[in-house]
């Protein structure tokens, strides 16, 4: 009887422990609005019995307030999503939480909410295709470079889909969560679905609305297609993925209307998976890289961008970084102010279209897609494509009143190494608009008393518009650094081990442009300005080799059979993405 006692006891307490087991996977999301003052918090635990509660504080030591939420009962290993939204925050602070309920809580984490105005500079982080080559999910890579991403303290991170190899196979998500969870928790990760995340069904159902918890669009009622503002900035998320034909009119339609009710936003950001604008080639046997406009969302959607005129549009699925000049209707423009930047960014993980040299065989693909070609293989290079690289990377984005910068950083994390002087800026671009009048940053800042002398302007770096009076009214200028001499003397330092996670410090100011420039030089673009928006597009030629405006090397043609061979060997023990 005794030994039975015991025996009951023990299965008592292995079944209160497993009842109150210790929420996992916490992460972070912004809502559609009021990212100053409210933040989404998702994780899982075993049942939708274990409360979803939120303590949280503005110290670790007191967590004195509390939110509830609910849950739900998701599909098989992912057990209940608790989902819980804080409202009534202070803008522009640091808040502790911890999550889960009873005996059981998570560790502390802590955010960062939004400025309440669009005056303080911030920054994300823009990037794509961190998936495996296998059924692994998310590539081991990925750690180490959201690592760096997160080094300095990001906002937000914009992820434009292939986040798992099978998005239909849930060991592959909790993998992905798995790796992510000390990051995520802390840093909201803003998602767009790509092709390998998606699931056998759609909507609610699929395992990627389970997961994340983001904003509802009011289109269809899922989360596949969302929108968030942040300060002056709004951000949209699109799917090329589960919405075709007469879906993209459904987005089209509701895209309008998003960027129609917030016109006043300075900045407009959208993202989504497979990209516009692309540089392409097919070698018969094989094609390198996705084409354009793969899943046809052009028709769509571009006349939306250019009614609204979008700053930039970031895509991935194509593992490698391409920025092309601005566009409008699918034609060049030559300033920004008559046209969208489209980037592509599809570099924090999968293995990407590097070099590929190991002595005897050099491999450029990069050359092939938006080169100069290889030894009778013509190039693909697309009409507007300004800078490409086949480089891990990451685009870094500041955001300071009416200028934005940004600099594109190769990680430490490379196909086939991960080593510190890897780091390095190999693209920067800049987009300066003109100042409103008044401009209410700088009424902020005269307004803020005796002390505010000592606070920098939010745009004291921006070109000042009136310094350009007798110049056309916008000024488009392009440094290009054109020679391999150059090169040396022109290159980032590569940081050593301690300088790693400050390395976006470390590049923190680009170039300022000089507003009394009247010519414009972009790839051969030229063309009047029209509105006192001041571009600056960087491109320094200690980019990273492999690049496809790096100068031909040594031993560096590879015969089309060679490399259609490799292509086809790679794809069958690597699954190199073709349409998948």
């Amino acid at each position: 009887m005794l030994l039975a006692c015991r025996l009951c006891l023990v299965l008592l307490l292995l079944f209160a422990s497993a009842a109150h087991a210790a929420p996992k996977w916490v992460r972070i999301a912004l809502p559609a609005q009021g990212a100053a003052t409210a933040m989404n918090i998702a994780w899982n635990t075993e049942a939708t019995s274990d409360p979803s509660e939120v303590q949280y504080g503005l110290s670790p030591a007191a967590l004195g307030q509390t939110a509830t939420g609910a849950a739900f009962l998701a599909k098989s290993s992912l057990g209940a999503v608790h989902e819980v939204a804080l409202t009534g925050l202070q803008p522009a602070t640091t808040y502790h939480y911890r999550v889960g309920g009873s005996t059981a809580w998570s560790s502390v984490h802590n955010f960062h909410t939004a400025p309440a105005d669009g005056c303080k500079p911030f920054h994300f982080i823009a990037g794509g295709d961190h998936r495996s080559d296998d059924s692994a999910g998310p590539n081991p890579k990925w750690k180490g470079i959201l690592e760096q991403m997160t080094a300095d303290g990001p906002s937000f991170i914009l992820e434009s889909g292939d986040m798992v190899h099978d998005g239909d196979v849930i060991s592959q998500w909790t993998n992905h969560m798995d790796m992510a969870a000390l990051r995520t928790a802390e840093f909201p990760l803003m998602t767009a679905i790509g092709n390998h995340d998606n699931d056998s069904v759609e909507g609610d159902n699929a395992l990627y609305n389970q997961i994340f918890f983001y904003p509802k669009n009011t289109a269809n009622q899922t989360e596949d297609f969302y929108y968030f503002t942040y300060g002056q900035v709004i951000v949209v998320s699109l799917s090329t993925q589960t919405a075709h034909a007469d879906k993209f009119a459904q987005q089209a339609k509701w895209l309008d209307e998003v960027l129609t009710a917030h016109a006043d936003m300075t900045w407009r950001f959208v993202f989504y998976h497979h990209p516009s604008h692309s540089s392409y080639i097919d070698l018969k046997v094989a094609d390198l890289n996705h084409p354009p406009d793969e899943q046809g969302q052009n028709a769509a959607l571009v006349p939306v961008f250019d009614k609204h005129h979008v700053d930039v549009v970031f895509a991935g699925h194509n593992h490698f970084y391409e920025r092309f000049a601005p566009m409008k209707a699918g034609q060049v423009q030559s300033t920004p102010a008559n046209g969208t930047i489209y980037v592509t960014s599809g570099g924090t993980g999968a293995f990407t279209y590097d070099v590929i040299d190991i002595g005897v065989i050099k491999i450029e693909p990069m050359k092939v897609i938006c080169g100069e070609g290889l030894f009778g293989i013509g190039s693909g290079k697309a009409a507007g494509s300004l800078f490409c690289s086949g480089k891990h990377h990451y685009v870094r984005v500041e955001i300071d009143g009416n200028t934005m910068n940004a600099k594109v950083i190769a990680t430490q994390e490379q196909n086939l190494s991960s080593d510190p002087k890897n780091v390095q800026v190999f693209d920067t671009f800049q987009i300066v608009k003109p100042k409103p009048v008044p401009d209410p940053c700088a009424t902020a800042a005269v307004e803020a008393g005796p002390d505010a002398g000592s606070a920098p302007d939010a745009a004291a770096d921006a070109p000042d518009a009136t310094a350009a009076a007798d110049a056309p009214a916008e000024v488009l200028a392009q440094i290009d650094v054109a020679t391999q001499d150059d090169a040396a003397s022109d290159a980032e330092p590569a940081p050593d081990d301690a300088q790693v996670k400050d390395v976006a410090e470390e590049i923190a100011q680009p170039p300022a442009p000089d507003a009394t420039q009247s010519t414009t030089d972009m790839g051969g673009l030229a063309g009047p300005d029209q509105s006192g928006t001041v571009w600056v597009s960087v491109t320094k030629k200690s980019q990273p080799t492999g690049s496809c405006t790096a100068s031909p090397s040594a031993g560096s043609a590879t015969p089309l059979a060679l490399l259609a061979l490799l292509v086809v060997v790679y794809r069958r023990k690597c699954r190199w993405p073709r349409v998948t």
